[in-house]
């Protein structure tokens, strides 16, 4: 109604609408339980557990800190939607920023939130009940513990200081085998985004028993990584970037190809890693800087971004902490940073490639398995026929029907498919399926391989050496001596 004035007018929001539009913000579990671990940290927790249970009909997931926790006041202004807003300052720390994070985070998945908190003055309680909310169609909220969510509580020892978030009734998260592969997805997620804090011992996440190790992006630890120095921008505060570029995939083990890879595959994980603090808000993409395209060459570049907390309005970072826009006073620079560092990407690649032809021109004969011709501007792949493998194939027995072999297997090479899988399964590199063979395997091949070579000792000397030389053999020196040293003295 019009004041007195006539002037003014309040028009208040429909609660049971609105409460219904808010859980429409786009989180998924991952940035949902994220928001949740975001309240911890501002909050002091040194540990966050994510508990569970998938029962049907029964399900519930909470999320469990030790951290300081809240009074009945304090609790009744975090469950506000709005709380103190975004343009409030806030604490060292504190990863808020709309005052809507615990609640659209949470009522995305569930139709019932409960938190309980616990402070030396007492454990306090509020309950966001969606279908009590529609009914009265007002802002109505529960301060008691039902009986089941204090039994949960309990199940879950939930008993010292700390809050405890308790979802129930997860119309949206789901139930059963649904909910355990989202929660079992969101742990390499979760793993990611918080890395710097559980890399420094600030916090300890545990999800589902599962206690989770950080993942560094940039692969810091490896020898060939390269840092390619750090630059300090201005907007709206200080800036710093820091590109990276990562190894070749043949100079990582598989183990390190598969955890290099990161949650969405080495391809979408190329770009810009932009933290909010300690806490990642965006991994990976060209932040639609012009004419930044994701790429298979470029796949090994990847850019730490650090900015301060206070600053993420100009970066213009949503409400589910998982995008950013950068400034355009910035654009320029981080444009200039991102093409030296895929051009780095590309240069390994393009280096990795000319000492493959050089070794290949060099000896051509003895460690290539193939060779590649090239004819009217096209190539194709031959069966080198100087391998001594082949030779004694060719020379044994039979010999025109392995000649006869090798030239079907040459001519229907299917080039195009591997050239297409290569490109949907980027942490593949060139003989990546030799470079994952075991040593039982290898051992079995170069025992069969050395049995067929000529009687003559220098010409199975020379073989030796070629076959030791190349993959999978030059992994297992050790074996490879041992079974040369079971041969004729005359190798």
């Amino acid at each position: 109604m019009p004041d007195e004035a006539g002037l003014d007018a309040v028009v208040a929001p429909r609660a049971s609408a609105l409460m219904d539009s808010l859980r429409a913000f786009g989180y998924d579990m991952a940035t949902a339980l994220a928001d949740l671990v975001d309240n911890s940290l501002a909050a002091s927790a040194r540990e966050v557990r994510v508990e569970f249970s998938t029962d049907e009909g029964a399900a519930w997931v909470a999320v469990v800190d030790d951290g300081d926790g809240m009074t009945e006041q304090e609790l009744h202004e975090a469950v506000r939607f709005g709380g103190s807003g975004p343009t409030k300052e806030r604490k060292t720390g504190d990863l808020g920023r709309f005052g809507l994070g615990l609640k659209t985070a949470s009522l995305s998945q569930c139709r019932v939130l409960t938190v309980l908190s616990r402070t030396p003055h007492g454990l306090a309680c509020r309950t966001w009940d969606i279908d009590l909310v529609r009914a009265a169609d007002d802002w109505r909220v529960r301060v008691v513990a039902d009986e089941e969510a204090a039994g949960i509580a309990t199940r879950i020892g939930f008993t010292g200081a700390g809050t405890m978030v308790l979802w129930r009734r997860l119309d949206h998260a789901g139930e059963g085998p649904v909910l355990a592969r989202k929660l079992g997805q969101s742990r390499s997620r979760l793993r990611m985004w918080f890395h710097r804090y559980i890399a420094r011992g600030r916090l300890r996440l545990i999800v589902g028993g599962h206690v989770l190790a950080p993942w560094d992006p940039f692969c810091r630890q490896h020898v060939a990584t390269q840092d390619l120095g750090t630059e300090r921008l201005e907007a709206g505060g200080q800036v710093q970037v820091i590109p990276y570029v990562l190894p070749h995939p043949s100079r990582l083990s598989e183990a390190e190809i598969k955890d290099g890879a990161g949650p969405r595959g080495w391809n979408a994980q190329q770009g810009f890693y932009v933290y909010r603090g300690d806490r990642m808000v965006s991994a990976g993409g060209w932040l639609g800087l012009p004419e930044m395209v994701i790429a298979p060459q470029t796949r090994l570049a990847r850019i730490e971004i650090s900015m301060d907390p206070a600053s993420d309005h100009v970066w213009q970072v949503d409400v589910r902490k998982s995008r950013v826009h950068p400034p355009a006073g910035l654009e320029e620079d981080l444009t200039r940073l991102a093409v030296a560092a895929r051009e780095a990407s590309v240069a390994v690649f393009r280096r990795r490639v000319t000492q493959a032809a050089g070794r290949q021109g060099r000896d051509r004969e003895l460690t290539f398995g193939w060779i590649q011709e090239r004819r009217h501007g096209t190539s194709r792949y031959l069966v080198n026929r100087q391998h001594p493998v082949v030779q004694a194939a060719l020379a044994a027995d039979g010999g025109a029907h392995v000649e006869a072999v090798l030239r079907m297997v040459e001519r229907t090479l299917p080039v195009g498919v591997i050239v297409i899988e290569a490109e949907n399964d980027l942490g593949r590199t060139p003989q990546a399926a030799l470079e994952g063979v075991e040593e039982a395997e290898a051992r079995a091949d170069l025992a069969v391989m050395l049995a067929a070579l000529p009687d003559d000792a220098q010409a199975r000397a020379t073989a030796v050496r070629a076959l030791a030389s190349v993959e999978p053999f030059n992994r297992f020196p050790d074996m490879v001596a041992e079974i040369v040293g079971q041969m004729s003295p005359g190798v």
